[in-house]
Parts: C-alpha cells; structure tokens; sequence
C-alpha cells in the first residue's frame, strides 16, 4: 500500500474529482499545479514576474551575484528558469516530452532566450539551474519568467501557464513607468495563486532619492487602494551604487521567506487549496442555479409546444388558403403576361419553318420525323427566351410568399419568447 495522502493533498485530488465530473477545464491546470508544489520538496518558488524590459532577469543576476540568466535588449527571456542551491554548477534542461539533459551554464541561452530559441520551438518546459553560491537562501528558489506584454505573445502564455505553481512572487515594476493597468491585472492573477506577493520597484537608479520615495509611496498607495492590499514596496537597482537597495531586498528573501521557509511554504499551500475550493465551489453553485433554471425552462418550453402542437391545424390550413390564392393569382397573372410573347414566337416559328422545310426530303413518315425534331429544338429555344423574363413576373408573388412565411414564423418565435426564458450559460471561472 501506498503512503496515505496528507489532508492538503487529499483536498486537491477531491477537488480534482469534481472538476473532471463536472468538466471545470479552466481549474484542472491549478490543481494539477498544487499538487506538484504539495508533493513536492517544500522548496518556496520565488517567481520574478512582469512586464517586458522591467529588469527582471537583470535583477536576478544582480542578486546572485554572476551572469546566469541572460540578459538582452530585446525581449530575452522565452522559457522559465528556476535557479536554486547546489554543491555544484549546473544546468539541467526539462523538455515538454519529459526527457532530461544537462548543459554546460554557458550554453543556457540556447535553451531560454526568444533569440535562439524563438516560440520555444526546442520544446523546452523548464531549465533548472543549481550554483553553491545561494547556500543562504536554501529551501528557496528564484524563478525567471517570461516578460508579460511583449510582441511575443508565446511568452506572455509561458509565464501565465506556469503562474499556479508560484510560491512567492516578486512583481517587478520599473520605476521610471510605475504601475500600469497590466501591472494591477498581474498582482490580481497572483493573487489568486500565493499571498507571499511584494512589488520589485526595478531601476531604481534612473529616478533622484527624492523621487524614489514619491514613487514608492504612490506605488504602495495605488495598490492598497485598486487591491486592498497592503504590499511590501521594494526599491532596487543593479548598479553598485544602490547597494543597499539591493540589500533592502536580499534581507527581505531571506528574513521573509528563506529563514521562514517551512511556515512560508504551509501559508503558501493553504492559500492554494482554499483558492481553489473557493473558485469550484463558485462554479458548483452557478452550475446548481443554471440546472434550476434551465429545468424550470424545459418545463415551460414543453407547455408551450404541446399548445403549439394543439394549434398547428390552424397553421395548416392558413397556409394552405394562402397557397391556394397565390397559385391562383400566378397563373392568372402569368397568363396574361405570357401571352404577350404569342404573336412575336408564332411569327418567328412560321418563318423559320417555311426555310427549314424546303430541305426536307423523303416519305411523309420522314418529313413528319424531321418536323417534330424541328419543332421540339424550335419551341425549346424561343421558350427559353420567354422563361428568362419569368423572374421578372413573378417575383412579386415570391416576396408576398416569403413575407407571410417570415411572420407566420416570426410569430411562433414571439410565442415562445413570452412563455420560455432561456437559462443562463455555464459560466468557467
């Protein structure tokens, strides 16, 4: 027998069952992602996120201490890096077929960045990377993502796709263009996913001291009062000169999260499975109330149909009246108009006649042969002339038709309306 599931587990594969039950596609990802974290080491992720050219990658260098995660002036990062402590250095390459393969550190470009790995056509899931030199921040690993917002929308869906696994998250926003529309929809995803959430205020250097303060009381102020929520505000900057802003933020990873770790990570879990108990039960009572009503509406649309049925007699026998009268006034009307054309194709008939049949040769079963022949060709030919302009004369009688077809219909739907209620769409959250 297999080890038996811890309560947090066991919550994540109920809500798992329901979501399969009832087809809640949009949930499956975050739980399938829960139980990965649960299940896992009980490391804390610490994700980097935002938007493009926010300084992200550059700032992890920074905090590490060396080049790893390239940097570019373009749009760099493309798929996920999670860099963490180890004995060693070393790069390890996750392919979405589910094989492995260690690279050397140098070559981590080739795997991660849109420029030699564009729309990750290499089928990259993840690169992991393990230096010895975040001994202090053991139990904790820092994530680069993709950039949000870029030309490359392939980049903007790798970072969302891998958003329910964040443990912690760092939201960088650059201080110089601070807290955009995006920026508060992101905090509002992540909120969904982690409570361990500060704002990464990135190239703090490009703004005076005096202005930094003004940014980051208004950064703080905008957010408590578009999320309610009262948020760490972290300047920093990767030039030596600041520091200690970078120092600022190296005592909060490791204060916060690193040396917290363990009660980090069961905060962490708990907000997930109470996150995602939250948003299926959310569906669970939409679903129950869509049911109720869609019910109550088949009830009410059968009701009406069984009158309808009761009524269709009547239906039928209007129709057929007005049938009756429009066939009636067509062939009236076409005979007249027809007529016209007589005079015009007996003359033309009784000339070409008298030119055909002088080369006609033979017994009178021969002749007769050929007149019918002629004949039939003949009257096919000018017919055809006098049926194109058929459209013209009719055509009136088609609408009329057409007319009393739409509203006999129009009626029935108007019916309908007034008896049956659609119910609402399932709505996915």
């Amino acid at each position: 027998m297999g080890e038996p599931m811890k309560p947090r587990e066991n919550s994540l594969a109920v809500i798992g069952d329901l979501c399969t039950r009832f087809e809640i596609e949009s949930l499956k990802p975050r739980v399938r992602a829960g139980l990965d974290v649960v299940q896992g080491d009980g490391v804390v992720d610490v994700a980097v996120l935002g938007q493009f050219k926010a300084g992200k990658s550059s700032f992890l260098n920074s905090l590490i201490g060396r080049e790893i995660v390239p940097v570019d002036v373009l749009p760099a990062t493309a798929v996920v890096t999670r860099i963490g402590y180890g004995p060693q250095v070393r790069a390890v390459v996750r392919r979405l077929a589910g094989t492995e393969e260690e690279i050397p550190i140098a070559r981590l470009a080739e795997f991660v960045t849109e420029r030699h790995n564009p729309a990750n056509e290499k089928q990259v899931a993840m690169v992991e990377v393990e230096i010895p030199s975040l001994l202090s921040y053991r139990g904790v690993r820092l994530v680069d993502t993709p950039g949000l917002g870029s030309v490359f929308t392939h980049n903007t869906q790798a970072s969302m796709d891998w958003l329910p696994r964040v443990g912690g998250a760092l939201v960088a926003v650059s201080a110089n263009h601070p807290l955009s529309e995006q920026d508060v929809h992101l905090l509002g995803e992540v909120f969904q996913h982690t409570p361990e959430v500060a704002i990464l205020l990135t190239k703090a250097d490009l703004v005076s001291t005096s202005q930094l303060d003004v940014v980051v009381e208004f950064t703080r102020h905008q957010i408590a009062r578009l999320t309610g929520k009262d948020l760490p505000v972290l300047p920093c900057s990767i030039l030596p000169t600041h520091s200690e802003l970078q120092g600022r933020v190296r005592d909060h990873l490791l204060h916060r999260i690193a040396e917290r770790r363990e009660e980090k990570f069961d905060e962490i879990v708990t907000h997930k499975v109470r996150a995602l108990t939250a948003a299926c039960r959310e569906y669970l009572v939409l679903a129950q109330a869509a049911a109720a009503a869609a019910g109550q509406a088949r009830s009410d649309l059968l009701e009406v149909l069984t009158r309808e049925r009761r009524d269709l007699g009547s239906v039928k026998s209007e129709m057929a009246v007005f049938s009756g009268e429009l066939k009636s006034q067509v062939r009236g009307t076409a005979g007249e108009r027809f007529h016209a054309y007589h005079s015009e194709v007996t003359g033309r008939l009784q000339t070409d006649l008298r030119k055909t049949m002088t080369g006609w040769k033979g017994n009178l079963v021969k002749i007769t042969g050929h007149f019918q022949g002629w004949l039939g060709a003949a009257l096919a030919e000018e017919l055809s002339g006098v049926s194109a302009h058929g459209e013209v004369h009719v055509s009136e009688f088609l609408f009329a038709a057409q007319t009393s077809l739409d509203r006999t219909v129009r009626a029935f739907q108007d019916r309908l309306a007034k008896w049956f209620v659609i119910p609402m769409t399932f709505f996915r959250p």
